[in-house]
């Protein structure tokens, strides 16, 4: 990996790791309308400034993938804002990380690609740690345990996502790919906030800016500069990638929230995180 796509992934890492916080900041906004705005406020940059600099647009084949792909991230923001309402930061972060398992089992069962018995280990360690973490005081009657499961599937879908990507991402430019998808993923939030009866608006001016920040630096400078990364690394490396962000926002919540994180959170993350690394360094 050179030293360019590291630094662009480091940066994105440091980025996503803001979005859990800013999130428990906004706790009178609901998740479907922080999702929403994170997404369209995301994609409002991106065309703004495709019309300062133009970008090609999507062919057919590449349209519709970028357009599923889009509606699978628009879930995946649903799920794992609802999951940080419902948990504490620790879990939704640790749990919502789990991307690399999805793809690499896309990768193995789907795409036939080979994959070396120490991935496996890894994989293996990976679910071990999130069942030690899902187990803790495991209640489905209990917010805290659909919270916590809200955060793994918002992992599925993230994955899914993330596979769909590399082919298209290998095709186009990052912005021409990016302002679609966050765009599709906006309107996949808006009609669920209609179908729930969510309000959209209404919100204070200092939740106003909290939501411009999600679009602005976890969003373009984290995601999207995952699905710059994309194109020239596996999806299982770049999906490996945010697991650095439960270390960084559980601390920070322990400083703001005084979230404490207990034994089991930390064994069962610190099992999962190394199976992570497992699934990344081979």
């Amino acid at each position: 990996m050179n030293s360019k796509i590291f630094f662009l992934l480091f940066i994105a890492m440091l980025s996503v790791s803001t979005s859990p916080i800013i999130a428990r900041f906004l706790d009178s906004v609901p998740a479907v309308t922080i999702s929403f705005w994170r997404m369209a406020f995301g994609a409002i940059i991106l065309w703004c400034f495709s019309i300062y600099k133009k970008q090609s647009a999507l062919k057919k084949t590449n349209l519709i993938r970028t357009i599923i792909a889009g509606f699978f991230l628009g879930i995946h923001f649903a799920l794992f804002f609802a999951s940080i309402k419902l948990t504490t930061i620790a879990n939704a972060t640790f749990l919502g990380t789990l991307a690399p398992m999805i793809t690499f089992i896309i990768e193995k069962i789907f795409l036939k690609r080979n994959h070396s018995k120490s991935l496996m280990a890894g994989l293996f360690l990976a679910l071990l740690g999130a069942s030690i973490i899902i187990s803790n005081r495991f209640d489905f009657s209990s917010s805290y345990t659909i919270g916590n499961i809200l955060a793994i599937l918002s992992s599925v879908f993230i994955g899914f996502s993330l596979i769909i990507s590399e082919n298209v991402r290998k095709q186009v430019s990052t912005i021409s790919y990016s302002r679609t998808l966050f765009l599709t993923a906006a309107f996949t939030l808006l009609s669920i906030a209609i179908i729930l009866d969510t309000d959209l608006i209404g919100f204070s001016m200092s939740d106003f800016f909290g939501l411009l920040f999600l679009g602005i630096v976890p969003t373009l400078l984290g995601h999207g500069v995952l699905y710059y990364c994309v194109r020239y690394i596996s999806p299982t490396v770049v999906a490996a990638i945010p697991m650095g962000e439960p270390i960084i926002a559980s601390v920070i919540a322990w400083f703001l929230f005084h979230e404490a994180v207990g034994p089991i959170i930390l064994f069962g993350g610190s099992i999962t995180f190394l199976g992570l690394l497992i699934l990344t360094k081979k």
